[in-house]
């Protein structure tokens, strides 16, 4: 007989009902259920004897239709010791299967529903067809062995947490709401098996998507311990913790307590990533079990990005400009370009690049801040100021790190070193810190200098007496005197525009990228003149460069890189060189055709997820590993048509529920605008458009938003054929698409994005 325990949360008397139902149901079938009050507790601890049930149990059934974080951390473990899971979900319950959905960690899994203990029954009947189990797991990533989950929220306790890891030198790579919102179960196991060390936030109810976050904190903190990870759980404050864990927990109430935290915390992961890996088990699940395509998000993939970077026509120029600026889409690929001209750049000794990528401060609230203390007619001075200082000081920061190795049998360079440390205070708490807490440390310089200012002809003499008259100059001055040891100087900016408000980009927030480009431009012709090299590239989303030449005269001004995705064909090569990247070269053909059968009559898998990826490299990627899971959970030796129909509903679903956050936060959308067109024909007139967004609270104008659905793909228009056209068949061209849908009339027809269709449809 097999053996099942069963998880669920003991103050739901619904579905305790029905366990118990169900209990006395099976009672003499092949499955005996034990619910977790029959286990012997006394003198026992409660967390070692769940998981010593689980681990001696045949099968994990683990009720989530109301999110319990024990729940959570116990499918987690069972999937790590290799327990089939079974979630069971009472759709009884108003909005319990909304709730799950929203989640994520369920989209590579499903789910088993039921209404009451009869129900319940006849689908654990069938518990080995249904029952989940992972065999997706990852090799041991030597590379990056920390895993961090991030937070939606850049609050100052996850900050703390980032800086103490940039402070260890370890490399991580890390799950971020902000960038791909939704995790799923897949992703964690693999994400998880793959570390020597995994850093996990525990946040306060009060903070914004903390029971989302928490819940995946609980998944992951269960397969950590499954995989004997000792993973840092790190909360802060003394608040209440869950009994599956509360023991695994460290709490933190103060910035020196997190660093030291976290700081020792990594000097024990890089001792770890030294140990052999017992928990490499894709050899034996054929050639799909040894396809890894990398993570979606270039910034936690820096060190295989090499393997499979495509140099395209983009990265050539930005190789080759002296001052640019890349623009692309979120999930575009800037960033991997951005980390590809580093390492391409690094290779000259004789080049100084400094590369700057804010790990949480928001342009907006500087501009907030400056804007509390300066009038809207001098915040222009005063920006571009700040901009000048903060620059020059980064270039003389990375100028001091890279020849600090040089002067350790060099005595005169380090007395040079020395002097520009002691006249710029450069002490401990300066080079030590990361771009993010300097911005903000000369924020603050700035800000408490013109607290007192009086007039705006005060604000400008005490910027100019603060900054111009004497650190930018000797700045300047400091840079050239090491022109003996660099011939150039390079800067890149990244994600300068990552923590935008969640309303529309606003003038003064553009003017601040707009000084900032200005005054790189006149670094380079003044350190040009004085016989030292400079260039720069900026690296903004599409948007915010659009508002930027719509305020300058000049639309010219601006050297631009506009890195678009849009061709099918290139999208296909992405895929190739990401699958044949871990592959020897005699796989490659077998790996791209088990990855890649015609699944219709004209179309391969490639072709239908292309389509159901809106065009963008991280969605193309996120849904092809979707669809390696499915298939490689079912036991597939190649990927079939259902596991890529399932991949693709997933990715709608995503689309549907995620997606719109995206434009939430760009634009000021409702963030359940896509649920309105839930039932909608593919096709609709402008009349039948109006009238399903003039039945929601829009907070902007219907044709506003008509734009804005166009811009980001949702909607497309029909051609004379009839034919959908959307904005990426149009390389990203607006104006051209607005152009072919001609006047907003009668005639105007527009399309539902297919990627969007399936998670569109009511059943």
């Amino acid at each position: 007989m097999k053996t099942a325990f069963f998880a669920y949360p003991g103050e739901t008397p619904i579905v305790g009902e029905a366990v118990k139902g169900v209990i006395e149901l099976t009672d003499g079938d092949s499955l005996s259920i034990k619910p977790w009050e029959k286990m012997k507790i006394v003198g026992l601890k409660l967390d070692d004897l769940i998981r010593d049930e689980i681990r001696e149990a045949n099968l994990l059934i683990a009720d989530v239709t109301y999110p319990n974080f024990n729940v959570y951390y116990e499918m987690g473990f069972a999937a790590a010791v290799g327990r089939p899971v079974i979630p069971t979900v009472n759709i009884a319950v108003e909005k319990a299967a909304k709730r799950l959905s929203e989640n994520g960690l369920f989209d590579t899994l499903g789910w088993a529903s039921y209404a009451n203990a009869e129900e319940l029954h006849d689908k654990l009947k069938e518990w080995q067809s249904i029952a989940w189990s992972t065999k997706f797991y990852r090799p041991k990533d030597h590379s990056q062995p920390l895993f961090v989950l991030d937070c939606l929220k850049k609050t100052d306790f996850r900050n703390h947490i980032i800086a103490a890891i940039d402070n260890s030198h370890v490399r991580y790579r890390a799950f971020d709401p902000s960038e791909v919102p939704r995790l799923t179960a897949a992703q964690a196991v693999e994400s998880i098996s793959a570390s020597a060390g995994a850093i996990i936030p525990i946040l306060s109810d009060d903070i914004v998507d903390a029971n989302r976050h928490n819940l995946r904190a609980a998944f992951l903190l269960g397969l950590a311990h499954g995989f004997d990870l000792e993973p840092l759980a790190l909360q802060y404050g003394n608040g209440p913790a869950p009994a599956d864990y509360r023991d695994f927990i460290t709490n933190s109430t103060f910035r020196k307590e997190t660093f030291n935290h976290v700081e020792a915390y990594c000097a024990q992961t890089l001792i770890r990533n030294q140990e052999v890996s017992a928990r490499s088990r894709r050899d034996d699940l054929g050639l799909l079990g040894q396809i890894d395509l990398g993570s979606p998000v270039a910034e936690y993939e820096t060190q295989q990005l090499k393997d499979y970077f495509i140099r395209t026509a983009e990265f050539a120029r930005a190789i080759r400009a002296e001052g640019g600026v890349v623009i692309g889409r979120k999930g575009a690929g800037k960033s991997a370009i951005y980390f590809q001209v580093i390492t391409s750049l690094q290779k000259d000794r004789e080049r100084c690049i400094v590369d700057l990528r804010p790990a949480s401060h928001n342009l907006s609230e500087m501009r907030e801040s400056l804007l509390s203390v300066v009038a809207v007619g001098v915040f222009d001075h005063t920006i571009a100021a700040f901009w000048q200082y903060v620059m020059l000081l980064e270039a003389l920061l990375k100028i001091r790190e890279d020849l600090l190795p040089k002067s350790k049998n060099n005595f005169p360079l380090q007395e040079r070193i020395r002097a520009i440390e002691e006249e710029f205070s450069l002490d401990e708490s300066v080079v030590s810190g990361d771009f993010t807490s300097r911005l903000k440390t000369a924020i603050d310089l700035v800000v408490s200098t013109l607290a007192n200012a009086r007039s705006d002809r005060d604000v400008r003499s005490q910027i100019t007496n603060l900054l111009f008259e004497r650190p930018i100059p000797r700045l300047r001055e400091a840079i050239l005197s090491f022109a003996d040891y660099f011939s150039e100087i390079v800067i890149l900016i990244d994600d300068l525009d990552k923590g935008w408000p969640p309303l529309q980009v606003e003038s003064h927030d553009v003017a601040t990228i707009r000084h900032l480009i200005e005054v790189l431009n006149k670094i380079q012709r003044d350190l040009s003149r004085r016989g030292l090299g400079f260039r720069h590239l900026v690296f903004l989303r599409s948007d915010i460069y659009e508002r930027l030449v719509e305020q300058t005269s000049d639309r010219g001004k601006y050297n631009v890189i506009k890195v678009d995705w849009s061709d099918p064909e290139q999208l296909r090569h992405l895929l190739w060189e990401r699958i044949v990247s871990t592959l020897d070269k005699s796989h490659h053909e077998d790996a791209w055709a088990a990855i890649n059968p015609e699944i219709a009559p004209g179309v391969t898998a490639i072709d239908k997820l292309i389509e159901s990826s809106l065009r963008r490299p991280r969605f193309l990627i996120d849904v092809m590993e979707r669809t390696l899971s499915f298939a490689i959970n079912r036991g597939h030796g190649f990927v079939t048509t259902d596991d890529v129909n399932e991949g693709a509903r997933q990715m709608s679903l995503y689309l549907v529920s995620d997606f719109a956050y995206e434009m939430r936060d760009l634009a000021g959308t409702p963030e359940d605008i896509f649920y309105a067109f839930i039932g909608a024909p593919a096709q609709l007139s402008h009349e039948e458009l109006e009238s399903i967004l003039a039945r929601n609270s829009l907070g902007l104008e219907i044709a506003e938003v008509v734009e804005l659905l166009l811009w980001y793909g949702f909607l497309g228009v029909l051609d004379d054929q009839k034919r959908p056209i959307f904005i990426y068949d149009r390389a990203y061209d607006f104006r051209r698409l607005e152009a072919e849908r001609g006047p907003v009339g009668p005639s105007v027809q527009y399309s539902i994005n297919p990627a969007f269709l399936l998670g569109l449809t009511k059943a």
